[in-house]
């Protein structure tokens, strides 16, 4: 009931969606210069962010400050249509024009992460890189140095969710909870038919215990009867002498009606003869 339930609610999201002002417009990403950590206060750092789906970049030069309105330029950079659950961010640094070093690839997946049925209207989140050298055939260093990196960079993600990213949340939240729906189904169907088997025949314990058939019932003691049973059988009983007379009696009976009858037709039979007609 509870799987029955969110589905049905995960529909009603959908349909929502389907419904809405602005279907395809896509989602976005603005990505804010915070602080630089490590660097002399004479450096003039430029960190440029490389997004690895879809392939594009930016640069940032300049500390976004929210109180400045608008914001410098170099503070801010903006991706869209950005496919959250591949994408990556790196970050590479220059003072100047000198390379000072990059930083690993980090997954942005975290930060974009939504609750589809709960949808925010931006997902603020705050990414700390650490920008490490390259040795001179372009590798980087920070697996041997991971310790000393040459700056870090602290920056403000802010990420909008478009209708498409919470339709596929849905799609595979409805997708988890329709298999949930399937095995408690399953479980309940084969616990209905343990219980119907169990109910319909009985177990062998049952059996052992109440045998269909009581043992040595066929040597069982006859009951010894009771005074007016007993007196019963003598009178009036079938084996009794009066009944055994009776029926005696009645046979004679009948011989003595079937030879009467057959001597009264043989010398009285004219008696029963019809008159001649006139």
């Amino acid at each position: 009931m509870k799987c029955e339930q969110e589905i049905q609610s995960i529909k009603a999201a959908l349909r929502r969606l389907g419904s809405s002002e602005n279907p395809n417009e896509p989602n976005s990403m603005d990505i804010f210069l915070l602080k630089v950590e490590g660097l002399p206060e004479t450096a003039k750092p430029a960190f440029t962010l490389q997004l690895s789906s879809p392939i594009e970049e930016g640069t940032l030069s300049e500390i976004f400050d929210s109180n400045q309105d608008p914001a410098p330029e170099g503070s801010i950079v903006s991706f869209q249509g950005v496919e959250t659950t591949v994408a990556t961010l790196t970050v590479s640094a220059k003072d100047a024009d000198i390379p000072l070093g990059s930083s690993n690839a980090s997954d942005l997946a975290p930060l974009c992460a939504i609750d589809p049925m709960d949808v925010k209207e931006e997902y603020v989140s705050e990414l700390s890189i650490a920008i490490t050298a390259e040795d001179s055939s372009g590798a980087n260093t920070e697996e041997a140095v991971p310790k000393q990196p040459i700056c870090t960079v602290t920056l403000k993600v802010t990420y909008k969710p478009s209708a498409k990213d919470q339709k596929e949340e849905l799609y595979e939240r409805l997708n988890k909870t329709s298999k949930r729906k399937s095995a408690a189904l399953e479980s309940l169907r084969k616990i209905s038919m343990t219980m119907a088997s169990a109910g319909d025949s009985p177990s062998k314990a049952a059996l052992a215990k109440k045998p269909s058939v009581k043992p040595g019932f066929l040597n069982a003691k006859k009951k010894e009867p009771t005074r007016l049973e007993r007196l019963y059988e003598r009178t009036i009983g079938p084996d009794s002498l009066l009944r055994k007379s009776f029926g005696v009696l009645m046979m004679t009976k009948n011989y003595i009606i079937f030879f009467g009858a057959v001597s009264f037709f043989h010398f009285k039979g004219q008696m029963l003869s019809l008159p001649p007609p006139v």
